[in-house]
């Protein structure tokens, strides 16, 4: 099983995005052990902004013309079951280099198979101050297009933290790995080989205006 860990910063190693990204990955490997883990930092790669030319959309020409990395970068995910994408809010939205190749992967618009698509994805978010809840939403549009599902999400602000490394917030990455873990083994696994969880039933309740509802005497 194959799950991208995808790194949106834009700042060098080592940062905050990318230790708040591995902590979600070892809760990731708590639940599926056998995962394998394809780290990708977009920063590293050399991806330019997209042209606007719409060639890609071609049929004839079928991929985008721009000589760079984006090729490279969508191979690195091939194969992918799931995607873990950690990113800093910039200017109260996506950084610009996520947003640079959301825009790059629109040249597979019209194609069967879409890099970075149909994928189960856990998301976190990181700021300074605030609007990391607004910068989560820009994302949906991106995932429905793709066809992905987000299982879970962690959104944390720095405020006054000078480490948030030292805060709750690893623990909380975590979690959103372990859910995306138990999302996926969920799908690998059959249903009937999961234990089906027992059945409550509520105690019946007398219903307004029986005479075990009404109150003695009057």
């Amino acid at each position: 099983m194959k799950i991208v860990a995808l790194s949106c910063t834009q700042r060098r190693l080592p940062s905050l995005t990318d230790a708040l990204l591995d902590a979600a990955v070892s809760g990731v490997l708590q639940e599926v052990g056998d995962a394998q883990i394809q780290r990708i930092r977009l920063i590293d790669h050399r991806i330019a902004m997209c042209e606007g030319e719409d060639t890609c959309l071609d049929p004839e020409v079928g991929r985008c013309t721009v000589d760079d990395d984006f090729a490279h970068v969508v191979e690195l995910a091939e194969g992918a079951q799931a995607m873990l994408l950690a990113m800093p809010v910039y200017a109260g939205n996506v950084p610009a280099v996520l947003k640079i190749f959301q825009e790059r992967l629109k040249s597979f618009m019209n194609a069967r198979h879409r890099p970075f698509g149909n994928l189960l994805v856990g998301t976190i978010v990181h700021s300074r101050t605030m609007l990391t809840e607004p910068a989560l939403g820009a994302l949906f549009p991106w995932y429905l297009r793709l066809k992905n599902k987000n299982v879970a999400s962690a959104c944390v602000t720095q405020n006054g933290h000078q480490d948030l490394t030292r805060t709750a917030a690893p623990d909380l990455c975590v979690a959103v790995g372990r859910q995306l873990g138990m999302s996926l083994a969920a799908v690998r696994s059959p249903a009937d080989d999961r234990t089906a969880l027992p059945v409550v039933q509520s105690p019946v309740r007398p219903r307004c205006g029986d005479p075990a509802a009404s109150p003695s005497g009057g």
